[in-house]
């Protein structure tokens, strides 16, 4: 294989496989021992397997929206039509006419899911269904990072309330995102990636942070467009030690302030945010 092709070749890979992802902090060893048992599992399971999935952790667009569909319908085949989450309905009349459009964003587990001994939950897979026809939003739904269907159906009114036409323009890819936040608040930025994270700063994986570097600082873009800094030599608060209870939370709260949040970078491990002004 003579150069250009081993570059093509190279480019084609990295395409297919995505990034990892970074967090600030890591599993612990003894947790991440535990995984590889269940991990197996999935990837030897059967089709007449409960475990069974197409793609087993999925890589690349074409291997989620596989573990999607199947999964999509294998656990609603059965589901009576008055029954069904909300925009569900719409979803199987699509898959039965082939008229769906679907947006797939990685999303970067920060949460305190990401280290637990039963599973590796690094990252998620956000896919957004949209009807091909109108271009409308339909539901928003979620991958673990196994290709197992987490969150079935999903809309804004389920969430917050808002129309489904102005939750369908917010989530950008995460380089454009950011591009706009940096402009907005003239500062540059590197590594973008959405994130999953809890705390007083809620992230779910319905509705994502952009997390990226920039300056040798971490910054948060919450949903609604606000930006926080997150401090890299902050104190690092431990859910049920520093963190958990009213009595503990109060005099952390109070010492940050109204524009201070807590954010979970991972496991029990919190940290604080700072709000960014213009």
């Amino acid at each position: 294989m003579d150069l250009l092709k081993t570059f093509a070749f190279a480019l084609l890979f990295l395409a297919a496989v995505p990034l990892s992802g970074w967090n600030l902090v890591e599993c612990p060893p003894e947790v991440v021992g535990t995984w590889a048992v269940p991990d197996q599992a999935l990837r030897a399971a059967k089709p007449d397997s409960a475990l069974y999935l197409p793609k087993p952790f999925p890589k690349g667009r074409d291997e989620v929206l596989a573990d999607y569909v199947y999964e999509f319908q294998r656990l609603l085949k059965d589901t009576p039509a008055a029954s069904l989450p909300n925009g569900a309905a719409k979803v199987l009349e699509g898959l039965r006419k082939g008229t769906l459009r679907y947006d797939v964003l990685r999303i970067v587990n920060w949460s305190p899911t990401r280290c637990l001994k039963e599973r590796r939950l690094d990252a998620y897979h956000l896919i957004r269904v949209i009807d091909g026809r109108s271009g409308m939003e339909i539901t928003r739904s979620v991958l673990d990072e196994s290709g197992r269907l987490g969150v079935i159906s999903s809309t804004m009114e389920d969430e917050r309330g808002d129309s489904l036409q102005r939750q369908a323009k917010r989530l950008r890819p995460p380089d454009e995102e950011m591009r706009s936040t940096a402009s907005r608040f003239k500062i540059r930025g590197e590594a973008p990636q959405y994130v999953t994270t809890f705390g007083t700063l809620r992230c779910p994986n319905i509705t994502p942070c952009l997390a990226f570097r920039g300056g040798g600082r971490v910054y948060l873009v919450s949903y609604e467009g606000e930006l926080f800094e997150i401090d890299q030599k902050g104190r690092r608060l431990e859910m049920g030690k520093d963190i958990g209870s009213s009595e503990m939370n109060e005099p952390i709260l109070k010492s940050i302030g109204p524009d201070g949040r807590l954010v979970s970078l991972g496991g029990k491990v919190f940290t604080t945010a700072r709000r960014v002004s213009l």
